[in-house]
C-alpha cells in the first residue's frame, strides 16, 4: 500500500522541513527579524543624511523645464497721442535638463542551514550593512553628479530619455548663465575652479562665495546659507585665516569660531553674531565671510565645496535626486520570491538617479598650483 504524506512538497522533503526554520539559533522567529527589516526600511528611507540633504531634493521628474532669461524681450518706448503703443511679445527659450536614472540590486542569498544555526544579532548585521552600502551608494551619486565636470559637451551624461544631463557651469561653451541684478555671463562661465596654489587661502574661498552670490543664490536677500565643505586637513589652514590690510586679495576676512568652538583668548572684539554650532543638523566649525565652514572626513582631501542651500530637500538646492515616480518603487526596497521563507529569497533593489537642476547654486575649488580641474573620486 503506497503512503501519501499531502503536506510534503518538492524541496520540502526530508529534514529541511519549514518547521526547522521558525527562528534563529537564539530563538527569534525570522518572521520577525523580515518584518523587522521592512520596518527599518522605511524610516531608513524617510530622509538622507543631512550632508547630502543641503545639496539636493527630491523629484519624480525625467527633466527640469528651464526657460532662458526673457528680461530683455518686452521694452516701452516713448507714448505718441497720436499713435497706438507697439505691441511686444515674450519669447522665452526653454531649455530641457536630464537627470539620470538606473535600477541597483544586491542580494545576501541566505541558505537554509544558515539561517537554522545563525544568530538574530548577526542577521541584523547582514541588514545594517546592505544600509551602509545604500548610503555610500546614494552619496557617491549625489556628489559625482554636483563636482564631475565632463571634459567636452559631448561627454556629457545622458538620461533614459536621451535627454543631456548637466554639470554646474562647466567652461563649455553653451555654459552661459542669465543675466542676475545688471551682471551679464559670457559663454564659457565656469564654477569648477582652481587655486593657483598648493594650499588653500582666504581669496579662494572669497572667490567661491563671490562665484554664487553673483546669480542671486546664498544673499542675505534669498533666504539661503553659503556652506563650504571641506577635508579637516584643509580646515586646519583655514581657522588660521585673518584679515590682512595690506594683502586683503589673499586674506579677505577673519575666520570666526562658531558658538560651540573650544574658549579661547582674543584681544580683539567680534562684531555681529557667530555662526550656529549646527545647521540643519550639521556642525558648523565657523564663519568666513558671508559663508559658514563645515569640517568633514567625507570631503576628499584639497576640494573645497560651496553650496547655496535653503534647507534639506528644498528645490533652490542644486541636485535633483530622482526616484521612480510610483511609491512602491522609491526607496530601497526589500524582496524575497521565497513566500515560505522569505529570507532565503531576499535581495535589496534601489532605483534612482541625479542631476544638476541648479547650475548657479554651487562651486566647487580643486587646492592645486596649477593644471586643469581634475574631477574628485567618490565612494561608489
Amino acid at each position: 500500500m503506497e503512503v501519501v504524506f499531502p503536506d510534503i512538497y518538492g524541496a520540502d522533503r526530508g529534514f529541511n522541513v519549514r518547521s526547522d526554520l521558525t527562528q534563529t539559533v537564539d530563538g527569534v522567529s525570522l518572521n520577525v527579524i523580515w518584518n523587522e527589516f521592512q520596518d527599518a526600511l522605511s524610516e531608513w528611507n524617510s530622509g538622507r543624511t543631512a550632508f547630502q540633504a543641503l545639496f539636493s531634493f527630491d523629484t519624480t521628474d525625467a527633466y527640469a523645464l528651464v526657460t532662458d532669461d526673457i528680461s530683455n524681450s518686452i521694452k516701452f518706448e516713448q507714448a505718441s497721442q497720436f499713435g497706438l503703443a507697439s505691441a511686444g511679445r515674450a519669447k522665452p527659450d526653454y531649455l530641457r535638463m536630464g537627470y539620470g536614472f538606473e535600477w541597483f540590486d544586491m542580494a545576501l542569498r541566505y541558505t537554509r542551514a544558515y539561517l537554522r544555526e545563525v544568530s538574530s544579532e548577526q542577521l541584523r548585521a547582514q541588514h545594517s550593512a546592505i544600509l551602509e552600502a545604500d548610503n555610500r551608494h546614494l552619496f557617491g551619486g549625489i556628489m559625482q553628479a554636483l563636482t564631475a565636470k565632463p571634459a567636452n559637451t559631448g561627454s556629457r551624461l545622458v538620461s533614459p530619455e536621451g535627454l543631456p544631463v548637466f554639470a554646474l557651469w562647466d567652461g563649455l561653451s553653451d555654459s552661459t548663465p542669465t543675466p542676475y541684478g545688471g551682471k551679464t555671463f559670457t559663454a564659457g562661465h565656469q564654477h569648477y575652479l582652481v587655486s593657483g596654489a598648493a594650499t588653500v587661502d582666504g581669496g579662494d574661498l572669497k572667490q567661491q562665495i563671490d562665484t554664487i552670490q553673483e546669480h542671486g543664490f546664498g544673499v542675505r536677500a534669498s533666504g539661503e546659507q553659503i556652506v563650504i565643505f571641506v577635508h579637516p586637513s584643509d580646515f586646519e589652514v583655514i581657522r588660521t585665516f585673518r584679515y590682512d590690510s595690506a594683502n586683503a586679495a589673499m586674506n579677505p576676512y577673519d575666520f570666526i569660531p562658531s558658538v560651540s568652538a573650544p574658549a579661547y583668548l582674543t584681544d580683539a572684539a567680534i562684531v555681529g553674531d557667530k555662526a550656529p554650532s549646527t545647521y540643519k543638523n550639521l556642525s558648523i566649525e565657523g564663519s568666513y565671510g558671508d559663508a559658514w565652514i563645515h569640517s568633514d572626513y567625507l570631503v576628499p582631501q584639497g576640494y573645497l565645496i560651496a553650496v547655496a542651500t535653503a534647507g534639506p530637500g528644498s528645490g533652490r538646492n542644486p541636485v535633483a535626486f530622482r526616484q521612480f515616480p510610483r511609491k512602491e518603487g522609491q526607496g530601497l526596497l526589500l524582496h524575497s520570491e521565497n513566500s515560505a521563507y522569505p529570507l532565503i529569497g531576499a535581495s535589496y533593489e534601489r532605483g534612482f538617479g541625479a542631476g544638476i537642476r541648479n547650475r548657479s547654486a554651487a562651486a566647487v575649488t580643486q587646492i592645486k598650483a596649477s593644471g586643469s580641474y581634475v574631477n574628485p573620486e567618490w565612494p561608489s
